[in-house]
């Protein structure tokens, strides 16, 4: 890694202290650049309307007003909101000058404001940018085109970089609550005010691109800007226009207006990580890939994001690429023998490649299946971990459901909540044969994760180090996870085929076979009971962190599971059994 490139470290901290040790950690890895932009969710927005969901999108990003208000605005934005977050970076950047380290911004731009905006300021109103299967409103953000809207943003920037000297701004658009007007990544189809239709889309992005920079050069800095379409599968026409464009210092979709890729990509953010809200599961394959892709570009900058803080393996991996930057297979695979000899030492490091690699497999099956991460939209934004499994889930009362119900990302009808395969508004997962495929896909991964249990097993004899009895924990409930979502699918495959119309006409003749399907539903109830009490035990047997939860009730969204997780699963079974009888209303029972 040469010093000519840009080395970016980003990663999600909760405390100043935490954010110090990170950037100790990121210097003494090479690191350029620190990102600062990690901050409090925007809990106001999703407070406008606790019914709609959509804004769980938006507060998982910073957006620019979020950290400074113009004063156009300071009557619709939380003012002491923003003040923290202006303070947070500003003291992020004062730890990142003793460490001789530059900040980082990644954010999304432009982002919707509240409605009052719009109606106080027609004219700023630009593109709706709200998902329509996933909102039950409109969301506008602001349109670039206006040049008083590019002036707000000049001042922030400005203002912004006057307390936290940024160099390096990341920013998605066109998904989560941010949009470009007349884009054709726009969730709701091209749209945007009339007035600026016509004008060049080039000129449109490449122009607020230019405005972010002019606030920074206010400022005393040169600044680079990359924006990346969320969405950028449907629109590379659109992309393709707009790079020729493109002015000194921008990108967009990781590449330069000489098609030069400028930055590449080390690790995965949560969104990523293919094994949801569990922590310390190290993707060590995955990751020795990247970087042996990268060191065959040396000129391009780097990226490199941890998912949290305590990532031991993904550290020696770098400090091992540097000492060796092969660019082969065999090089690769060297490195992360040496990385295993350094974190397990001789006795152990055979036992634990074989465990990486049995992880790289596992991570890979789930991350395959779709688009969007199952582990992610289906598990945690469904709650698919802590529903109950019912075959009548619209007759359950407000006490048995709403524990969950109002932390599911269902914008729609109550009744396509109600379906366990309907994720965020459509179905990724539909009928017997996709219910077989994506099962199949979730077996797998569980045989892979209990081999790996299974090999840390065979070194007990020896006394297992804490370290990797610790790792061992964290991929049993991994393993409970993944056969959650593989019951989950079987369930609702099950209740798609039965006959909701017509009553099961049933003989009272002995002996009398029940319905196949009632067999195979019982049993997937059962697993899923078993599995979820196996859940429980493991999150009891220790004080150490398994899985990501919010520090306290009220911080519970979408997103983020509830520390009452426990006393949630326990709910959860007590739910399931409670209701399974209900299943003879659909299927012949085997006797009467």
């Amino acid at each position: 890694m040469t010093q000519k490139r840009k080395i970016i470290f980003t990663c999600p901290t909760n405390t100043l202290e935490e954010f110090r040790a990170f950037a100790q950690q990121a210097a003494r890895l090479g690191a350029t650049h620190v990102s600062i932009s990690d901050l409090p969710k925007s809990m106001w927005q999703w407070d406008l309307d606790r019914n709609d969901p959509y804004p769980n999108w938006g507060m998982l990003l910073s957006t620019i007003f979020k950290v400074v208000v113009p004063p156009e605005l300071k009557e619709y934005l939380p003012a002491e909101y923003a003040r923290k977050n202006l303070q947070m970076v500003t003291q992020r950047c004062a730890i990142l000058k003793e460490l001789g380290l530059k900040a980082a911004y990644t954010g999304k731009e432009p982002a919707w404001l509240p409605e009052a905006v719009f109606q106080a300021h027609p004219e700023w109103r630009g593109p709706r940018c709200e998902h329509p299967r996933r909102a039950r409103h409109t969301y506008y953000a602001p349109c670039i085109d206006n040049p008083q809207v590019l002036e707000m943003y000049r001042k922030a920037v400005a203002e912004l970089c006057r307390h936290a000297p940024i160099e390096w701004f990341n920013l998605l658009t066109n998904d989560s609550g941010g949009g470009i007007c007349w884009s054709v990544s726009l969730y709701p189809g091209q749209n945007g005010p009339a007035w600026c239709e016509q004008r060049s889309y080039a000129d449109r992005v490449t122009g607020f691109m230019s405005t972010i920079q002019a606030g920074a050069k206010e400022a005393g800095l040169t600044a680079e800007v990359s924006m990346y379409y969320g969405s950028g599968y449907i629109s590379q026409a659109e992309i393709a226009s707009v790079i020729p464009a493109l002015q000194e210092g921008q990108s967009l979709n990781n590449k330069t207006r000489n098609s030069v890729v400028p930055n590449r990509l080390i690790g995965y953010p949560y969104y990523d990580n293919g094994v949801g809200p569990i922590p310390g599961i190290p993707q060590v394959f995955r990751i020795a890939e990247q970087l042996q892709e990268a060191g065959k570009d040396p000129s391009a900058n780097l990226t490199v994001t941890f998912d949290y803080l305590d990532y031991p393996e993904f550290v020696g991996l770098l400090e091992q690429f540097r000492k060796n930057p092969r660019t082969d297979v065999a090089g690769r695979m060297e490195n992360i023998h040496q990385v295993a000899l350094a974190q397990g030492g001789v006795e152990y490091a055979d036992v634990l490649m074989s465990v990486w690699e049995k992880i790289s497999r596992a991570v890979h099956n789930i991350r395959a299946m779709s688009g969007d991460p199952l582990m992610l939209v289906a598990t945690v934004n469904q709650r698919w971990i802590t529903r109950p499994l019912v075959p009548f889930p619209m007759e359950l009362t407000a006490e048995e459901k709403d524990y969950y119900r109002k932390f599911q990302f269902q914008a729609n009808s109550e009744e396509e909540a109600a379906d366990l395969m309907n994720i965020q508004g459509f179905e990724i997962i539909n009928g017997f044969s996709g219910s077989m495929i994506a099962g199949n896909f979730f077996s797998q991964a569980a045989g892979h994760l209990q081999a790996a249990i299974d090999e840390l097993e065979t070194l007990r004899k020896n006394g297992l180090p804490k370290e990797l009895a610790l790792l061992q924990t964290r991929l049993k409930v991994l393993a409970c996870f993944y056969r959650n979502a593989l019951y989950t699918i079987q369930y609702q495959d099950i209740l798609d085929r039965a006959d909701y119309a017509t009553p099961p006409k049933e003989d009272n003749y002995y002996p009398m076979d029940g319905d196949q399907l009632l067999m195979e539903i019982q049993n997937i109830t059962r697993h899923d009971v078993d599995n979820t009490l196996e859940l429980i035990r493991l999150l009891e047997s220790t004080k150490e962190t398994l899985v990501w939860t919010a520090p306290t009730p009220a911080e519970e969204d979408i997103f983020l599971l509830g520390p009452n997780l426990v006393e949630q699963l326990y709910k959860k079974n007590e739910i399931t059994l409670k209701h399974q009888l209900e299943l003879y209303r659909l299927f012949k029972r085997r006797q009467r």
